[in-house]
């Protein structure tokens, strides 16, 4: 890697912010197991906090203590969590309508059958089509082109 490559990744990450996760899980914590046989958690809570990178301290000491101060945070949170069932300020999800859900399930479902018939049964020139909006979106999401909005909001 030369040293602009460096330089870049340098910029890259230290300029983005670091976003400190904690889960918590309402009954009990899935072991390595449950999770590698894909068994669900009855409930899983999220606490997301975005920490802006001039929050950290620069020199070691102060880096070890902030760290050392966050991580007794992120106990208090959970133990708050386990005493009182939930994060503080937490959102609520609202319930999945069932309407919605099969509507968009059916919606999906005839999209998929429609353009699968007329891959293969159409004429060479919509396949001709498909294929080079297949080349294209490989392409632009391998090398990451983004196009500017015709129209913007």
């Amino acid at each position: 890697m030369s040293d602009v490559d460096r330089s870049i990744v340098f910029a890259v990450f230290f300029s983005s912010p670091f976003y400190d996760i904690t889960i918590g899980y309402k009954h009990n914590c899935p072991s390595f197991l449950d999770n590698a046989f894909g068994v669900d958690p009855a409930e899983v809570h999220m606490h997301v906090r975005c920490i802006a990178i001039a929050d950290i301290p620069e020199s070691e000491n102060q880096a070890a203590s902030w760290l050392m101060d966050t991580f007794s945070d992120k106990d208090k949170l959970l133990s708050d969590f386990h005493s009182e069932g939930h994060f503080p300020r937490e959102g609520i999800e609202n319930e999945l309508s069932t309407a919605k859900c099969l509507a968009n399930f059916i919606f999906v479902i005839t999209l998929t059958v429609l353009c699968t018939y007329l891959t293969l049964f159409l004429s060479i020139w919509f396949k001709i089509y498909v294929s080079s909006v297949c080349a294209f979106l490989a392409t632009a999401t391998f090398f990451n082109i983004r196009p500017s909005p015709i129209v913007s909001l």
